[in-house]
């Protein structure tokens, strides 16, 4: 298993962090007062089966932290040969007052790969996080293998978000991903998501404080989150800029 750390803690004005990984390799971008930035980028060909990548995201009171995927992310496998399937899990921490904003590409799981996939996250009082994820069912052409990908999100009242997804790309199964191959989504927790054009999206507003928006079809660059993502992550950003100065 290899372990990637991004923690980023509040020190006087501005913020320390710790940055560490292989599989997955964690690159200071920008740091402006309590605001990081920060590059996740791939150390080598991945995934590939048997691998198994741990991410550890801390952000400290009051803090905020913006993270960027570097290219996608492949799930790789060998035909008939019964491989390990390979794991990602990301674990994130809130503070009091924190703030992550987490711009994640496409997951695409080729026609021989397996992957078992989970985030779990917990938010403290005020706190607030949006992720985007974009999981694909294979590359042009093929039929994708198999995922599970499952969300365990808390904040001090109790769950605030658990689902899970399990799907092989070549039985597709109606009710659940039916006949499309792409399912992007925008996950907002802490705070709800304004309302936004909503034309070929699903939205959901959670019973506690949050938002998903979700995106089916055959084509991640048919989606609708793309613009929409853009939008509010830019607005995140400038409040943030703004609360920086």
């Amino acid at each position: 298993m290899s372990v990637t750390v991004v923690e980023v803690a509040p020190r006087g004005e501005g913020a320390a962090y710790t940055l560490t990984g292989e599989l997955i390799v964690p690159r200071l971008v920008a740091r402006r007062g309590r605001h990081v930035e920060v590059a996740l980028v791939a150390g080598r060909a991945m995934l590939l089966p048997g691998d198994h990548v741990d991410l550890r995201i801390r952000v400290g009171a009051g803090c905020t932290l913006s993270l960027v995927d570097i290219g996608g992310l492949v799930v790789y496998g060998r035909p008939g040969l019964g491989d390990e399937p390979s794991g990602w899990r990301a674990e994130i921490t809130l503070a009091p007052g924190a703030r992550l904003t987490w711009e994640g590409l496409p997951t695409v799981i080729t026609a021989d790969g397996e992957l078992v996939r989970s985030t779990v996250v917990r938010v403290a009082p005020g706190a607030s996080v949006a992720l985007r994820e974009t999981l694909v069912l294979g590359r042009t052409g093929e039929t994708g293998g198999r995922l599970r990908s499952d969300l365990d999100a808390t904040d001090a009242e109790g769950p605030l978000l658990r689902e899970s997804l399990e799907v092989h790309g070549d039985r597709p199964e109606p009710g659940v991903l039916g006949k499309s191959r792409v399912m992007d989504s925008i996950v907002v927790l802490g705070e709800r998501l304004d309302p936004v054009d909503e034309t070929g999206i699903a939205r959901l507003d959670l019973a506690g404080a949050g938002t998903t928006l979700r995106y089916l079809g055959d084509a991640a660059h048919h989606s609708a989150l793309g613009e929409l993502w853009r939008t509010a992550a830019g607005k995140r950003r400038e409040e943030v800029l703004a609360c920086a100065v």
